[in-house]
């Protein structure tokens, strides 16, 4: 089967009100979206009919897909054009919705999301302020994933998010609500838990659930296929969503799923490796040219990259060329890896291993232990290429290095 781009303007509001279910969390609950309540009793024929279900639409051009037990080809359960998976056992339901949460490059705008109206019975209600409410859904990641991401969470808002027009919903305030821990869902065959909790400000009444960040600040994986998979893989992260729940609780116990530990500062590492080709300038000299030769690193690591590995061969070239010259080699990392290193201790002391990993490879290309000089800096040197615009992640990304500087 081959995946086309489909794209249609779907419904901004909601058809209908989604209706409270008792059986599922008492008066406590005020969401529950297990996608069964279908307009049409003639069921799913298409992709993206998101609007076939109750209370369901989709605020982007492109629309999210709605799944069922005994659909056609594209859309059925538990075999659809993006692979294979078994409703979630915790609904026991016949119909599961799927979206679109990341892209790589040019076509990162192209997301989808699923939005719905907070309601009880026939009424649409708001969330009241200061409240807490146990948030989750399942999710499970296509075969035809070629990526997976972390990001997937629920924003709630007093309107519907988007336009119908093309391109994705970013939002970085409050009111999005993410897993606790955040993690990169890389499952294909089953479903894992996104499950938070939120304390409401007082104009919530409808939620969408997607990815709201920006590419730049999604942490993703790229998968190999799965054994014995015949989908095709695509350039996606798609996900199967199932049983979304919004239950008001009086404390964090009662939210079963919640994870009470508070999430690792590891958990938060960005997958971010920057890198910097030298360049020469007539105002430069050798010495100057060779110390603009830079190994970065990514965030908790210290193993050495292709680019890493190009600036050290050339330093190592000019050694070879002058066998009096020494090198001081100064470590460096980001005050985010500081934290982590509290915690635990893989992630200790980053700036003398990543000293460590240069020097063997030094030694190991034919350079003299003797001519290196160790120096490690840890977080306290920022590094001087740091821009006044550049955010968070890139800085710290930048300060993940070890650099090299001419002994006279």
């Amino acid at each position: 089967m081959k995946l086309g781009f489909y794209a249609a303007i779907t419904l901004m509001a909601a058809s209908a009100p989604l209706h409270a279910q008792k059986d599922k969390g008492g008066e406590k609950q005020v969401l529950f979206q297990d996608f069964e309540k279908l307009k049409n009793k003639d069921g799913i024929a298409e992709l993206g009919a998101v609007t076939m279900v109750e209370g369901l639409s989709s605020p982007t051009s492109i629309p999210a897909d709605i799944f069922q037990v005994g659909g056609s080809g594209d859309v059925g359960i538990p075999i659809n054009i993006y692979g294979k998976e078994e409703p979630s056992a915790d609904g026991g339901g016949k119909v599961y919705a799927g979206i679109i949460a990341y892209k790589p490059g040019k076509a990162a705008a192209e997301r989808s999301y699923l939005t719905m109206p907070i309601a009880k019975g026939k009424e649409q209600i708001t969330l009241k302020k200061g409240l807490t409410y146990c948030i989750e859904f399942s999710v499970s990641l296509s075969e035809s994933s070629k990526f997976a991401s972390n990001n997937i969470g629920i924003l709630f808002s007093k309107e519907t998010p988007g336009t119908g027009g093309a391109g994705a919903i970013f939002n970085s305030s409050d009111h999005v609500v993410k897993g606790q821990l955040n993690k990169v869902y890389t499952g294909f065959f089953g479903w894992e838990k996104v499950c938070n909790i939120y304390t409401a400000k007082g104009d919530e009444k409808f939620i969408t659930v997607g990815n709201f960040d920006h590419n730049d600040r999604t942490k993703f994986e790229q998968l190999k296929k799965p054994k014995d998979s015949e989908t095709e893989q695509v350039q996606h992260a798609y996900y199967y969503i199932d049983n979304i729940s919004i239950r008001q609780i009086d404390n964090a116990t009662e939210c079963k799923c919640y994870n009470n530990k508070p999430p690792k500062v590891s958990d938060s590492f960005s997958t971010l490796l920057y890198t910097c080709n030298p360049e020469f300038t007539d105002k430069m000299t050798k010495d100057q040219f060779i110390e603009q030769h830079t190994v970065f690193f990514r965030a908790g690591k210290a193993s050495l990259s292709e680019n890493g590995k190009e600036m050290m061969n050339y330093v190592i070239s000019e050694m070879k060329n002058n066998p009096s010259m020494k090198i001081e080699i100064i470590g460096h990392n980001d005050a985010l890896e500081d934290k982590a290193g509290e915690e635990d201790p893989d992630f200790e002391d980053m700036a003398r291993k990543r000293v460590a990993a240069v020097v063997k490879y030094f030694v190991g290309q034919g350079i003299e232990e003797e001519r290196l000089i160790k120096t490690y800096k840890g977080a306290t040197v920022q590094n001087a290429e740091i821009a006044e615009d550049d955010d968070q992640e890139t800085k710290d990304a930048k300060n993940r290095r070890v650099n090299f500087k001419i002994v006279k």
